[in-house]
């Protein structure tokens, strides 16, 4: 029981974390995709500090990681995306996609994860919520520090498909 409650305590904190590195990788694969280059993935900066120094640099890519945070993002450059809107779709839609199917992927192995049935549903409610916060980004909304959300970006550059 107390080892359950343990690894509860370990993967809250990790799937928060492995849940925003697949949002922000899904972005980063479909920009690949649609002729982007990606510079920066960034994890956790806190804005009340400097930004963390980059961890690890992979694929030309800087990773900056650090636990502590609810700020992430990709930094691109390559394509415009008000002449490509198509492109903007696909990349808007790719992170929360990934973080989603990522989730359910959690929600499907935490079922019989420990033999502690509360740990389990915890284990299960928590994936569930990631599942449903990832397609929530798909809502088109202006978020803080007028931030437009992923489904802002989708519905701006449908509109700009119509017009």
């Amino acid at each position: 029981m107390l080892g359950d409650i343990l690894l509860l305590l370990f993967i809250i904190p990790l799937s928060f974390f492995l849940d925003a590195l697949a949002h922000e990788l899904g972005h980063a694969l479909a920009g690949r995709l649609v002729g982007l280059t990606i510079h920066q993935i960034v994890i956790a900066t806190d804005l009340r500090k400097n930004p963390v120094r980059p961890r690890f640099t992979a694929f030309g890519v800087d990773f900056y990681l650090a636990p502590n945070s609810l700020l992430s993002y990709v930094t691109t450059s390559g394509v415009t995306f008000s002449r490509h809107p198509i492109r903007q779709i696909i990349f808007s839609l790719a992170g929360p996609l990934c973080g989603a199917s990522l989730a359910a992927i959690f929600a499907f192995y935490s079922v019989g994860l420990t033999h502690t049935a509360a740990v389990n549903v915890i284990a299960l409610s928590l994936f569930i919520f990631y599942f449903i916060m990832n397609l929530d980004n798909l809502r088109p909304e202006y978020q803080a520090h007028g931030i437009p959300s992923d489904g802002m970006k989708v519905l701006n550059a449908w509109r700009q498909l119509r017009a």
